[in-house]
């Protein structure tokens, strides 16, 4: 079945009242602290702004995928028990992976210099998860590569899904029933919301307060690389349990 779109026919008020719901709606869901978030923040006050951005950035490429599966009646293939298990197993993977090399960081306060921590990171030195992929084929940039954990941490979360199902179905149809066009703006807000969220935890991780705190970096990435593991560890309970 080949899903069509009616003429347009919006009034603007309509559109901008979709948009605004969806920015709302986009940065309620991303305020909550979780894997991608922590690894926003770590990025950020680690290696810079953009970095930290380009992880959140690989978080909306994730959600936009399941959301446009969610616009176009896609979701019970994403559904199917199989599909469920290998997603809940990737993502405990990747999730106990950065959380080990997190908690193998080094861990004295005086090993972050303050070269290290203030400028935008220049230097191929991210999380080394991603450095290189099967094959031996190399990602050649540190934003990329936090591209990439925030795609891979997002998009092969099991919660994900169940969120966008959640949540996404019911206001995306209630945009649909007036104008496929406004779910689409719905959408788009959602994911605009989302970026402003990340950008603004990226930038909050590089003010001056933040720096004052660089010696607490050490701890901050120890807690994280435990919290994501606390995270898979729930993961692998709910597949089996």
């Amino acid at each position: 079945m080949v899903y069509a779109l009616p003429p347009l026919q919006l009034a603007p008020l309509q559109g901008f009242q979709a948009l605004l719901s969806g920015l709302l709606l986009g940065i309620t869901l991303a305020m909550p602290l979780g894997p991608t978030g922590m690894e926003v923040l770590h990025n950020s006050m680690r290696h810079g702004f953009w970095v930290g951005l380009a992880v959140g950035t690989g978080a909306i490429i994730a959600d936009a995928c399941y959301l446009l599966f969610v616009q176009f009646g896609l979701v019970p293939y994403l559904q199917l028990p199989w599909v469920h298990l290998l997603f809940g197993l990737a993502s405990a993977a990747v999730l106990i992976i950065l959380g080990i090399s997190l908690l193998r960081s080094p861990g004295h306060a005086s090993s972050l210099s303050e070269s290290e921590f203030l400028p935008d990171v220049s230097k191929d030195e991210v999380n080394p998860l991603f450095s290189q992929l099967p094959g031996g084929l190399r990602i050649g940039s540190t934003t990329k590569r936090a591209v990439l954990n925030g795609l891979l941490l997002t998009g092969l979360n099991p919660l994900t899904l169940t969120l966008w199902v959640g949540v996404g179905t019911t206001a995306i149809a209630s945009w649909n029933s007036a104008s496929p066009y406004l779910g689409m703006l719905f959408i788009l807000g959602i994911l605009f919301g989302q970026e402003l969220w990340f950008a603004t935890i990226s930038r909050l991780a590089r003010t001056r307060f933040f720096r004052w705190q660089r010696r607490w970096l050490p701890y901050i990435q120890k807690a994280c690389g435990i919290a994501m593991l606390v995270v898979a560890a729930w993961t692998l309970w709910t597949l089996f349990i």
